[in-house]
């Protein structure tokens, strides 16, 4: 590789111009943190309709956001939720 160019031989320009093709299309760098946030959406959704945030677990209008809740709990007593 020359100076100026990655392992890959793409330039810093290059690099930059993928990048910028990918936000263009709405890509997302972080499919966790969207996924917990949509999460989290729903959470709030639940939280207007019954004054709660004790999801059931096996919450029959949406199961993923009962075992969403349950496994934020979860990591909260482990102390590995993330801030």
């Amino acid at each position: 590789t020359s100076p100026g160019e990655s392992k890959i031989g793409l330039t810093v320009e290059g690099i930059v111009n993928r990048i910028a093709r990918l936000n263009e299309v709405g890509f997302v760098w972080d499919p966790f943190g969207e996924q917990w946030m949509e999460n989290y959406g729903k959470l709030l959704d639940f939280v207007n309709e019954f004054s709660s945030t004790l999801v059931p677990y096996r919450y029959e209008s949406d199961p993923g956001l009962g075992i969403w809740a349950y496994g934020q709990r979860r990591s909260y007593k482990r102390r590995t939720l993330s801030k």
